[in-house]
């Protein structure tokens, strides 16, 4: 069971109750102004064409939102692959001053690895 789940059923309280009410009133009335659904249900912001996060999704969920899940799962998942790739493509390693930060934190001679690239840097 999700926080969202726990509180608006009420199992948290009456204060996260309301809250959990409040923002998916606030949730529905966002989506309505500020995103676009597509042919397969998938839902993005127009702002910048990210797809929405499922904490958002299941608040719209909750209110009846007409949107797909599942598609915007998929899709945000998709662009969440594509951005780390191009992400990764573009790395060129530690710049001078963020190598000399790196040495005064972690000591000459460690090694530390970039996690989203894999890419390892020995100080």
């Amino acid at each position: 069971m999700t926080r969202f789940e726990r509180e608006i059923s009420g199992s948290l309280g009456a204060f996260w109750k309301k809250n959990a009410e409040d923002e998916v009133k606030k949730a529905v009335a966002q989506a309505d102004t500020q995103a676009a659904v597509d042919a397969d249900g998938a839902i993005r912001w127009n702002s910048n064409g990210r797809y929405l996060m499922d904490d958002f999704c299941e608040k719209l969920e909750y209110a009846g939102y007409a949107f797909s899940r599942v598609a915007t799962a998929e899709k945000r998942e998709a662009q969440n692959a594509e951005s780390l790739a191009e992400y990764c493509r573009n790395d060129r390693g530690l710049s001078g001053e963020t190598l000399a930060e790196a040495r005064a934190a972690f000591g000459e001679g460690t090694t530390v690895v970039n996690v989203l690239t894999g890419r390892r840097t020995r100080l």
